[in-house]
C-alpha cells in the first residue's frame, strides 16, 4: 500500500495526524487505535511525516461547489454572508477589536485561503493575526444623514468582492454613529462557515467581548479538538473510491426521470435590481409571509395527527402551491441540512451544510393527508442519504455540460429550526438588523421560522428569472394550501389550491438522466480533419498533459486536439480546474463563461495563444509609454525622480 492510500485509509478510519518538532503526533475515537494499527503507523512514522509535510489538504465537496461558483463569478455576492448587529450603549473599541481577534484565532476556516496547484485547489491556514476590521466615523455628518449613509457603505461593503487566494474572507466594519450608536458588519464568505456557524461566532464574540472588558487584556477563547481540514479529509477519504456509496446510487435511482428545471413563468421584464454594483447583474429580491399562531397550532396538529412532521406538511404545501404555478405534476426541491458527522464537530466553523433534493409526485389528484403521507417516505428516504455530497449527485444525475446556476433544484425549502442567532455583549443593547441584499443564490430559495408561535416565510428570488408577481402568487398558494389542509386533510389537491393565477411555460422540462447537447466549441484555426490528430504546438502539448491529469487518461496516452473535453468525462468542476490552471501557468484571464466555449484543445490553444499576445503586446506599449515619458523628462527632473 503506498503511503497515500495509507494516509488517507487512516483518515478514513477517523485518526488525526500532525508532525510537531519531528514527532508524529495520532489520535483517533475510542477503539480506532488498536495495537495492530499503531504498530502500523510507528513502522511508517517517516513516511507519514514526509507525506505530512508535502501534502495539500483537499476542499469539502461544500467547499469545492462554493469555489467553483466563485471562479465562475469572481465580483457576484451570491455566497456573502452578511450579518449587521445594533450596538446601543457605551462600547468598548478596543475591547471589540480585541474580541473579533480572538474568534479570528480560534476559528481556523476565517483565515483559510485557496489557492490552487495544477488548477485544483487546496486549503492553506494562515497563521493568526489581527481580524480585519474597519472604522467608518460616521459622527461629523449631520445627525439626520447618518443612518442613510451607514446603509449605503454598507450595501457597498457586502457586495464588494472576495479574493479566494489570498484573503481574507472574513471582514468587520464598525460604524459610529455617535458616541454611544454603533452598527458591526461582519460579512463572511459562505466557504468560510454555514448557518450554523453564525450562532458560534456570534456567541464567541460575546464571551470574548466579556473577557477583554473584565481583564481588560486579550482574550483567549478555548482551542477546538478538530479542525474543518480534519473534517475535509475525512470526507473525501472515506468517498476516495466511491463518492456515491450505496445510499448515493439508491438516490440516484430514485431521481431518474424527474425534471431539472422549473417551468414558471419568467419576468415580464428583467432588470438590474438598485443598488447593484460590479459584478452583480441583479440583487434578490424577497417575498415575506406571515403565518399567524392560530393556523401554526393547526400545521402541528395535522403532523401530530398524521405521524409525520410540521416540516412535512409545510413542504408538501410548498411542493403544491409550486406544481400549480409551474404546471408540474413531478418536482425537485432541495432541503439544506447541518451536515456534521459527529458531536465534536458542533463548535467548529465551517461549511458543513448539504443539499439534499427530495422528489415530490402530485399525479393524481390525491387527497391532502393521502399527499402528506407520499411526501413524508419519500423525504425520509431523501434524509437517510443525507450525508451523500450533494455534488456527487449531480456528477453522476445531472453531467456537466454546463455551468448550471441550480444543478437538479431551481427551488429549496428548509425550516428553520437552528436557535436564533444573538449577540450579547455585555454593558451594549444589541439587536440583529436585516442585513442588506446581495446577489440570488438561486432561482427560488424559501426559508420558514417559527416566530412568537406562528411562521414567518420567506420566498427570496432571482428577479432574473422569477418576478415579484409570480413569487407574490406562490406565497398565496402556500397559505391558501395549508389553510385547507389544516381545515380539512380529506380535501384533493384540486380543491386546496384553487384556480390558476399564472400561464406557465408550455413544453416539457428537462429531466435526471437526460443527456445535455455540448455546447457548440468555437471553429479551431484548423478545421477538425476525419481522423484522431496529435498535439502539435507547444501549448498544445501544455494543455494535453493536464488534460491527462484531469480525466484520469493513460500516461502515454496522445488526447485528439478536437476531442471534447466533456466527451471525454469532464465535468463543470474540472472544467474550472482547468480555466485555474491556464490563467497560472499562462499568465492571461480568460473569462470562465468563454471557456466553456472552449471545449476541445485545438480551440483552447488558439484562444491562449491569442491571449498571449495581446497581454505581450500590451505590456510592450506600456513599456513604450514609459520610456517615451523618461526621454521627454528634464534633466533635473529626471535626476531628482531617481533619487
Amino acid at each position: 500500500m503506498t503511503i497515500e492510500d495509507h494516509y488517507a485509509d487512516l483518515v478514513a478510519r477517523g485518526v488525526r495526524l500532525a508532525a510537531e518538532d519531528g514527532r508524529l503526533r495520532c489520535t483517533a475515537p475510542a477503539g480506532v487505535l488498536t495495537d495492530a494499527l499503531l504498530r502500523e503507523v510507528s513502522a511508517r512514522k517517516d513516511e507519514l511525516l514526509a507525506h505530512l509535510a508535502g501534502r495539500r489538504v483537499p476542499l469539502s465537496f461544500a467547499q469545492e461547489q462554493l469555489w467553483v461558483a466563485h471562479r465562475l463569478d469572481p465580483a457576484g455576492s451570491a455566497y456573502h454572508e452578511p450579518v449587521l448587529v445594533e450596538l446601543d450603549g457605551p462600547l468598548r473599541p478596543t475591547a471589540l477589536r480585541r474580541a473579533l481577534d480572538a474568534v479570528y484565532h480560534r476559528h481556523e476556516t476565517l483565515r483559510t485561503v485557496y489557492p490552487t496547484h495544477r488548477g485544483r485547489p487546496h486549503q492553506v491556514v494562515l497563521e493568526p493575526g489581527p481580524c480585519p476590521l474597519t472604522v467608518v466615523d460616521l459622527a461629523g455628518l449631520p445627525a439626520h444623514t447618518r443612518e442613510e449613509a451607514a446603509r449605503q457603505q454598507a450595501e457597498r461593503e457586502v457586495r464588494r468582492p472576495f479574493d479566494m487566494t489570498s484573503g481574507p474572507l472574513l471582514r468587520a466594519v464598525l460604524f459610529v454613529l455617535d458616541t454611544e450608536r454603533h452598527r458591526l458588519l461582519l460579512t463572511r464568505h459562505h466557504i468560510a462557515g454555514d448557518g450554523w456557524s453564525l450562532g458560534l461566532l456570534l456567541g464567541d464574540l460575546g464571551d470574548a467581548y466579556r473577557a477583554a472588558v473584565r481583564t481588560d487584556e486579550h482574550p483567549v477563547l478555548p482551542e477546538n479538538d478538530v479542525r474543518y481540514t480534519d473534517f475535509a479529509e475525512w470526507q473525501r477519504a472515506t468517498r476516495r473510491d466511491d463518492p456515491l456509496g450505496a445510499r448515493g446510487a439508491e438516490r440516484v435511482r430514485a431521481l431518474r426521470g424527474a425534471p431539472t428545471s422549473l417551468r414558471l413563468p419568467p419576468p415580464k421584464a428583467t432588470r438590474p435590481a438598485l443598488g447593484a454594483g460590479p459584478g452583480d447583474a441583479r440583487i434578490a429580491r424577497t417575498v415575506a409571509l406571515r403565518l399567524d399562531p392560530e393556523l401554526a397550532a393547526g400545521i402541528r396538529t395535522l403532523a401530530e395527527s398524521g405521524r409525520i412532521t410540521p416540516f412535512t406538511v409545510l413542504l408538501t404545501a410548498y411542493a403544491t402551491a409550486l406544481g400549480h404555478c409551474c404546471g408540474q405534476r413531478d418536482l425537485l426541491i432541495g432541503t439544506p441540512v447541518a451536515g456534521r458527522p459527529r458531536a465534536e464537530y458542533e463548535q467548529v466553523v465551517g461549511t458543513f451544510a448539504n443539499l439534499v433534493p427530495i422528489r415530490i409526485r402530485l399525479e393524481g389528484n390525491p387527497a391532502v393527508d393521502t399527499l402528506l403521507r407520499r411526501v413524508h417516505t419519500e423525504a425520509l428516504a431523501a434524509l437517510e442519504a443525507r450525508d451523500v455530497p450533494f455534488a456527487a449527485l449531480v456528477a453522476e444525475t445531472a453531467p456537466g455540460r454546463g455551468f448550471d446556476a441550480d444543478p437538479l433544484c431551481q427551488a429549496t425549502f428548509s425550516l428553520q429550526n437552528l436557535p436564533a442567532a444573538r449577540a450579547a455583549l455585555p454593558g451594549l443593547r444589541t439587536r440583529l438588523l436585516p442585513p442588506p441584499e446581495v446577489a440570488p443564490k438561486g432561482a427560488l430559495t424559501t426559508i420558514a421560522t417559527p416566530v412568537d408561535g406562528g411562521y414567518e416565510v420567506t420566498f427570496t428570488h432571482d428577479p432574473a428569472r422569477i418576478d415579484d408577481e409570480t413569487a407574490r402568487a406562490l406565497a398565496d398558494g402556500f397559505e391558501r394550501v395549508l389553510r385547507q389542509a389544516v381545515a380539512d386533510p380529506a380535501a384533493t389537491l384540486a380543491n386546496a389550491v384553487g384556480p390558476e393565477v399564472l400561464r406557465p411555460v408550455a413544453g416539457p422540462a428537462p429531466t435526471v438522466g437526460e443527456p445535455r447537447p455540448a455546447p457548440k466549441a468555437e471553429p479551431s484555426a484548423v478545421a477538425a480533419p476525419a481522423a484522431a490528430q496529435a498535439p502539435v504546438t507547444p501549448t498544445q502539448h501544455r494543455l494535453a498533459e493536464l488534460w491527462r491529469e484531469l480525466l484520469a487518461l493513460p500516461p502515454d496516452a496522445a488526447p485528439d486536439i478536437h476531442a471534447n473535453f466533456f466527451d471525454l468525462g469532464g465535468d463543470s468542476i474540472k472544467l474550472t480546474q482547468l480555466l485555474a490552471w491556464v490563467m497560472d501557468v499562462f499568465g492571461i484571464d480568460l473569462p470562465v463563461r468563454r471557456i466553456h466555449e472552449l471545449l476541445d484543445i485545438a480551440s483552447l490553444a488558439s484562444a491562449v495563444d491569442d491571449a498571449v499576445r495581446q497581454r505581450d503586446e500590451e505590456a510592450d506599449a506600456a513599456l513604450a509609454a514609459l520610456v517615451r515619458e523618461v526621454e521627454e523628462l528634464p534633466e533635473e527632473e529626471l535626476r531628482k525622480r531617481l533619487r
